[in-house]
């Protein structure tokens, strides 16, 4: 009679296999967190930067970029009307809103070209959506102020966002949602 061998893992190998495919899902997971992680911190650096353009350009031209009354010379800028408010749209910018962008640009406080206008002249951020600059009352005790926008952005981040910059409310502060941080998806208003 011939004895028939028997092949097969034991448990010591399948112990080890399942062992390194949970290494793997981990590593997977931790890089997919780094890379999330990565995306906040630029999108939080990239609305420190447009305010910072905003502010400097106000103390270099004592006036706000887009509402200014001056157009300094720069060919297709149209002067604002000196309220301190920028109006227009900030998602499909037109008016001041879009004259925020060029005169920003112009001044060299941004890069791009200062000639782009419409859609095209908006800065992407990291999550696929795009920042505005438009004006919105924040409440009671804030008024009315310009803001950045940053639409578009899941709500998980922009309630992170909120919570580093604010008090992490999402209709309150100087940090606010058009909606609950629960949703998919929401436009963050981040006060100038």
């Amino acid at each position: 009679m011939k004895k028939l061998d028997k092949k097969g893992f034991t448990l010591v190998e399948l112990a080890i296999v399942m062992v390194i495919i949970g290494l793997l899902i981990g590593a997977v997971i931790k890089g997919q967190a780094m890379i999330d992680n990565a995306k906040q911190k630029r999108l939080l650096n990239d609305v420190q930067g447009i305010s910072a353009a905003y502010f400097s350009y106000y103390d270099r031209y004592n006036a706000v970029p887009g509402d200014d009354t001056s157009t300094h010379g720069w060919a297709g800028v149209a002067a604002g009307d000196g309220d301190g408010l920028l109006e227009g749209n900030a998602t499909t910018p037109s008016g001041e809103s879009q004259e925020a962008w060029q005169a920003l640009r112009y001044a060299g406080l941004l890069t791009a070209d200062p000639t782009t206008t419409g859609a095209a002249s908006l800065p992407a951020h990291p999550f696929s959506g795009k920042y505005g600059l438009f004006n919105r009352n924040f409440g009671a005790s804030i008024g009315t102020k310009n803001y950045i926008l940053v639409d578009n952005v899941n709500g998980n981040v922009a309630e992170i966002i909120d919570i580093k910059n604010d008090d992490g409310i999402f209709n309150s502060g100087t940090v606010q949602a058009d909606q609950a941080y629960t949703n998919d998806s929401v436009d963050l208003y981040y006060a100038l």
